[in-house]
């Protein structure tokens, strides 16, 4: 397809077909359906209950053309992974499933399946985001379409509170955001919204909100029009609401609302929109807040576009649904409030359990709504009031609640449920179709172009490759005017640009830099990495003092390379106490197909009776020497802190000494992932003998090399244990 045909998708509406549920809130974004006679009551045992399928989640279902999509926890022990499953939507029959290892992430095993699936009405292609950043395109058939790893290639951040964001359609773009700390510009960590080509997973657009991010959230975008615009809007890490462009990513206005990040979803209604939270609000000391903004402005919204609020209203993980004249908020202890969206007036407050995490629904005058601790609700709702019809309980034989955390989807006139372990489609015999309404792409006469995009924005390439850049200007409703001929411009980068072609040099070394378009006045920039084939090496002397080396996932703010004894070593910065600036997961390289081993020599300084860990990784596998364990060891281990594999053997290593550390993986002649790890001291001839080796049963076949570190000790007056690392090789196993 040519690009220019590519280019008119943004200008086509995508319809969504009747018995879709393709968005987690629904083909209208915002928990409402139009679908009738719905069931009141149901069970576990039978009542109105068409199917249950053994396949739970803690995120939500989404149908599209007769299939139900969600992700979820697989396995136990050894064989724990998370996998996208595709399910019959008339009777719960299992279709397809695909399953993939959990790695470099700091979320732990039961909150697996945290981030929604979203589908592609135009093409019926899914898309999936795992907790450890890998990001799936998926056909109706489970094939991949393509895949990305958006922790090892663009330094995703992971909490260990589980927060994953969910992907978003908009024409012919796939919209992700996640806290991240790149290479060179994006060396700082940010709340950041990734933009792809839908079909390709061609980056378009980056774009990022630039307060600091106060947690991981994982808030999801709604996309609506506003005076010819279409807007992204959404809650951010930084505590703010924040509306986007979203053909572009161009920053429109923000509103500050809270002083820690915001999970729960916007809804749209209009020219206005309702947030919610449940922290400490920004301007005062009281915790949550329900507001109403107007969303017709530009810059910092937040002392003109207030148009009322609800202090101490506490809503800070479900998010709002509307239905019959009413916006419907369940707030963190499990009580339903109906409010006028109009005035802000309390219709009537409800107290449906203990604890809310799903969000609720709307549909047929009912909610539909589940709470943490085990049960399913049925409420019927108007501006009078609330009544409960039904209320259902999910236990484990010992007794204990199965929790549930998913918000229901309403198709055709099923419900679906899904707790932990299982999921349920109720309703009624006959079911009744329900219409749909249309993806909110607007299409226009384009303006006078106001801004410019390079495409691809980010790209790696390799010596001898061939790259074709193209410059796509832009109106001010974000609408595409043309492609433009461009002036090109390269920044640590060799070689040249011409006419949008670049060709690396193939004596080119690791590199990354910047590729920049000019169109008279409107510029705009595309993030290159060059990546060589293997074997790598850095012994860091070509760098200067200060720096870091070139492509490197990593922060001025974490590492840089400094003079020792008349040699330069990358040094491990221990001088801020937060564990995102303690802890070092840097990326050398993107992920390598072939078996490979990663070496380096590393040093730990000790301070008291502190030592640091240090280490290096391998597709996802740590070699790390462990200083913060109760006796020293050196550490095989996949998923630390949830550790699927680990193996621990007692290495007495000392501070200030340095040491080789070597990691390897490949595959035994029984398929399995041979994991080895050897350690020696510098200098030293290195052993024949492996220091600790494992078996992995599931193999992860495909990762990046890089170095591992964790500095401890560290107080706000006080640094902590340094680690410094020299002469750092990647290369193919023989």
């Amino acid at each position: 397809m040519q690009i220019r045909s590519i280019i008119w998708v943004f200008a086509c509406a995508a319809l969504i077909q009747a018995g879709d549920w393709s968005h987690w809130r629904g083909p209208q974004q915002n928990g409402s359906s139009d679908s009738t006679d719905l069931p009141t009551s149901w069970s576990a045992d039978g009542e109105n209950l068409v199917w249950r399928a053994p396949y739970g989640t803690r995120s939500t279902p989404v149908v599209h053309d007769g299939q139900v999509y969600l992700i979820n926890a697989a396995g136990e022990g050894e064989t724990q992974q998370e996998r996208v499953v595709a399910l019959d939507f008339k009777t719960g029959e299992l279709k397809w499933e695909h399953r993939f290892n959990v790695f470099l992430t700091d979320i732990v095993a039961h909150r697996l399946g945290w981030a929604n699936p979203c589908v592609d009405p135009a093409s019926g292609q899914i898309y999936a985001h795992g907790v450890q950043g890998l990001f799936f395109c998926f056909d109706r058939d489970g094939k991949i379409v393509w895949q990305r790893s958006l922790t090892e290639e663009f330094g995703r951040v992971s909490g260990y509170g589980g927060r994953t964001n969910s992907p978003i359609i908009y024409g012919d773009l796939v919209i992700i955001s996640f806290l991240n700390s790149s290479w060179g510009p994006q060396g700082k960590g940010l709340h950041r919204f990734l933009a792809m080509d839908k079909n390709t997973g061609q980056v378009i657009w980056w774009s990022e909100a630039e307060g600091a991010p106060l947690d991981t959230t994982y808030s999801v975008p709604v996309i609506t029009t506003l005076g010819g615009t279409d807007l992204m809007i959404t809650g951010v890490a930084d505590g703010t609401v924040r509306a986007f462009k979203a053909a572009t990513g161009e920053p429109v206005w923000k509103f500050d609302l809270s002083k820690r990040g915001i999970n729960s979803s916007v809804v749209v209604i209009g020219n206005k929109v309702y947030a919610s939270h449940s922290e400490e609000n920004f301007d005062s000391s009281d915790m949550g807040r329900l507001v109403c903004i107007n969303a017709e402005g530009q810059g910092d919204i937040t002392a003109s576009n207030e148009v009322w609020r609800i202090n101490g209203l506490g809503a800070g993980y479900a998010s709002p649904t509307v239905g019959d004249g009413m916006l419907f908020v369940a707030d963190n202890a499990a009580n339903l409030h109906a409010v006028n969206p109009e005035t802000g007036s309390v219709y009537w407050k409800f107290n449906y359990g203990n604890a809310a995490k799903g969000s609720p629904v709307y549909a047929d005058g009912k909610i539909y709504v589940g709470e943490e601790s085990g049960k399913f609700h049925v409420l019927k709702v108007s501006k009078k009031g609330c009544e409960r019809l039904d209320a259902d309980s999910f236990e484990l034989e010992n007794g204990s609640p199965i929790e549930i955390q998913a918000t229901a989807a309403v198709v055709d006139g099923r419900v679906l449920l899904s707790t932990k372990t299982d999921t349920y489609c109720i309703g009624k015999k006959k079911a009744a179709s329900s219409s749909s309404s249309v993806s909110p792409v607007t299409k226009g006469t384009p303006g006078e172009p106001s801004f410019l995009i390079t495409v691809p924005a980010e790209t790696v390439l390799k010596p001898g490759e061939k790259a074709v850049f193209v410059a796509r200007r832009y109106d001010k409703n974000g609408h595409f005017v043309d492609e433009a001929e461009a002036e090109w411009t390269l920044k640590g980068l060799p070689g040249a640009v011409k006419m949008g072609h670049y060709e690396v040099p193939a004596s080119a070394v690791m590199s990354a830099g910047m590729l920049t378009a000019k169109v008279g006045e409107l510029e705009s920039t595309a993030r290159v990495r060059i990546v060589p084939n293997l074997p790598y090496s850095q012994d860091f002397e070509s760098i200067e003092a200060g720096g870091n080396p070139s492509g490197w996932i990593t922060s001025r703010l974490k590492t840089q390379v400094i003079e020792l004894d008349g040699q330069k070593v990358l040094r491990k910065f221990a001088d801020k106490p937060s564990p995102i600036f303690a802890r070092l997961r840097s990326y050398i390289m993107p992920p390598v197909e072939e078996a490979f081993t990663v070496q380096a020599d590393m040093l730990g300084k000790k301070k008291k009776r502190f030592y640091p860990d240090m280490g290096v990784i391998n597709k996802g596998y740590m070699l790390i020497l462990m200083g913060t364990t109760r006796k020293p060891v050196a550490r095989l281990v996949t998923w630390d802190p949830m550790p699927r594999l680990q193996v621990d053997v007692a290495y007495d290593w000392k501070p200030d000494v340095w040491y080789s550390v070597k990691l390897s993986v490949e595959k035994n002649d029984k398929g399995q992932g041979l994991i080895r790890g050897k350690v020696w001291p510098q200098g030293e001839a290195e052993p024949d003998a492996w220091t600790v080796e494992m078996h992995d049963p599931i193999p992860t076949e495909v990762g990046s090399p890089g170095v591992y570190a964790y500095a401890v000790g560290i107080t706000e007056t006080s640094p902590g244990t340094e680690v410094l690392m020299d002469n750092v090789k990647v290369f193919v196993n023989q």
